[in-house]
């Protein structure tokens, strides 16, 4: 069974939902997320640090590599880029925070489940393509091939 966290960033005013694949990784291997608002000094070229779409996730770099064997990874060849990238902590979903607005606009297109099905079938359908649409043109990590274009964009 994989398990999940919610930590909230470094001012608090939002909060990612973490997610460690496999169950390798607990909530020790997370040094800290900043979402945009407070991710500005942060150094993004540092080793231990995922960058996605204005959200940093700062993983503590000693715990990754020592469970590196556990995922497969030599520990000269892991990255925070690849643990997140593979899965093994990474965001619960496409966005820090998918979770709650995936259940609170889900909760509102159920509405029209016992009204219509079909309008309710047809709504789902439009929303989750939709959902996918916006997710690619604001540029999430998971949706641009692994993170790779995002990984390049803040590096160069």
């Amino acid at each position: 069974m994989c398990r999940s966290c919610k930590k909230a960033c470094a001012c608090g005013e939002r909060t990612a939902e973490i997610f460690f694949g496999r169950d390798i990784l607990n909530e020790k291997a997370i040094k800290g997320v900043y979402c945009p608002k407070c991710s500005g000094d942060v150094d993004t070229h540092s080793a231990g640090t995922v960058y996605d779409n204005g959200w940093v996730l700062e993983l503590d770099m000693d715990v990754i590599t020592f469970s590196a064997p556990l995922m497969g990874i030599l520990p000269g060849e892991v990255t925070a880029d690849r643990v997140f990238d593979e899965g093994y902590a990474t965001w619960v979903g496409i966005t820090p925070n998918e979770s709650e607005t995936r259940d609170r606009e889900r909760a509102e297109i159920l509405k029209l489940a016992e009204v219509d099905l079909s309008v309710y079938l047809r709504a789902m359908k439009k929303w989750g393509m939709e959902r996918e649409r916006r997710f690619t043109e604001e540029g999430w990590r998971k949706m641009q091939g692994g993170g790779k274009q995002n990984a390049g964009e803040r590096r160069e």
